[in-house]
């Protein structure tokens, strides 16, 4: 495999090391937090992130409803912050996702939870920040210093601590599993050949991207990407939304990006692909291989992953996959992925 040059695709290829060392700092960690909810007993679950970190936020959403059956709920920080209204918090699970810790209206939050009698957990990087200092229990990512604008390998590391978190939790064997071998699937997964799509998109200037269920935030995350490092106006959608008002903007050669898991959304997300194909559209798919698509003429562009070795771990492989993708697009279209225009790697909000 080509080493790249710049920040965004080596810390992209730095990140199955860094989440086999990861899931084994914090097994005891996880196993000592999950313990203390399990008394706890907790009613419902918050989330508190911005940016990228909402998008892991999003995907803890998903694992926490469909493992736990505990409702999750992002937060919106401005309603402490600016109208500064009061959520009762009490008995609840209040989890606060970050790479720097440092976003003032997050640790308000996190801070008013704590003071209501929340379980409060940060997963930083940065483990001595104020977040971290304002929760309860802190998860590190082990992500390292990352230092290219566009997070790559932190955000990764944050869906392994995740699901970390959930396997601990329900002590699901299937997934402990899968989360050993993970590492090394993520190895395989940077060899896929994603050529087809930098070829697609070179010239695009909008997209969609398309999931549902734990794939739909990694949508979001990519839709991301595409307009920090290739200024491409990407949106995402759940594939059951997209067919509402936005299908009217689907004409021939819009480009349509979809990443279908190996879970109970594949069969519709393989129809909603040929659908959008019929209409002219320039459709790329993703899939791990084990899914089997007879009728090649479904998409455009088939971008064919490793093997599945569990639904949840899918989000991971999708990711990773399109990260080394993004990184060399954005360079083809003459853009510098590790400093977008207009960006900086902190963000303060309050």
């Amino acid at each position: 495999m080509n080493q790249p040059n710049n920040l965004m695709g080596q810390e992209t290829n730095q990140t199955p090391g860094l989440i086999k060392d990861q899931l084994k700092k914090n097994q005891k960690i996880i196993e000592h937090i999950t313990n203390h909810i399990k008394q706890k007993k907790p009613l419902a679950a918050m989330t508190i992130a911005r940016g990228s970190s909402d998008h892991a936020a999003s995907f803890a959403k998903y694992l926490i409803e469909t493992q736990l059956g505990l409702i999750t709920s992002s937060s919106a920080p401005s309603i402490n912050t600016v109208y500064n209204s009061k959520l009762n918090l009490n008995n609840m699970l209040v989890i606060g996702i970050s790479q720097s810790g440092k976003s003032p209206d997050i640790c308000h939050v996190m801070a008013e939870a704590k003071k209501q009698g929340a379980v409060t957990i940060a997963i930083v990087n940065e483990t001595n920040s104020p977040l971290a200092d304002a929760a309860e229990f802190v998860i590190p990512l082990h992500a390292g210093p990352e230092k290219a604008v566009a997070a790559t390998k932190s955000y990764m590391c944050t869906l392994s601590a995740l699901l970390q978190f959930i396997a601990i939790y329900k002590n699901d064997n299937n997934l402990l599993s899968a989360l050993d071998i993970l590492p090394t699937q993520l190895e395989q997964t940077l060899k896929s050949d994603w050529s087809g799509a930098i070829s697609e998109l070179k010239d695009s200037t909008n997209m969609f991207v398309i999931a549902r269920g734990t794939a739909y935030p990694i949508a979001q995350e990519a839709a991301l990407k595409l307009k920090e490092t290739s200024c491409i106006q990407a949106e995402p959608f759940s594939s059951a939304e997209v067919l509402h008002g936005p299908f009217a903007l689907i004409k021939p050669n819009f480009p349509a990006l979809i990443f279908i898991q190996n879970d109970q959304t594949k069969d519709e997300n393989i129809k909603l692909a040929e659908k959008i194909t019929s209409l002219g559209a320039n459709t790329i798919i993703v899939y791990p291989e084990n899914i089997k698509i007879s009728n090649k003429n479904i998409a455009k562009t088939h971008l064919i992953l490793p093997k599945s070795i569990n639904p949840l771990t899918d989000s991971i492989m999708i990711i990773i996959a399109f990260y080394k993708m993004a990184n060399t697009l954005a360079i083809s279209r003459g853009f510098d992925p590790d400093s977008p225009e207009n960006l900086k790697k902190v963000t303060e909000t309050k």
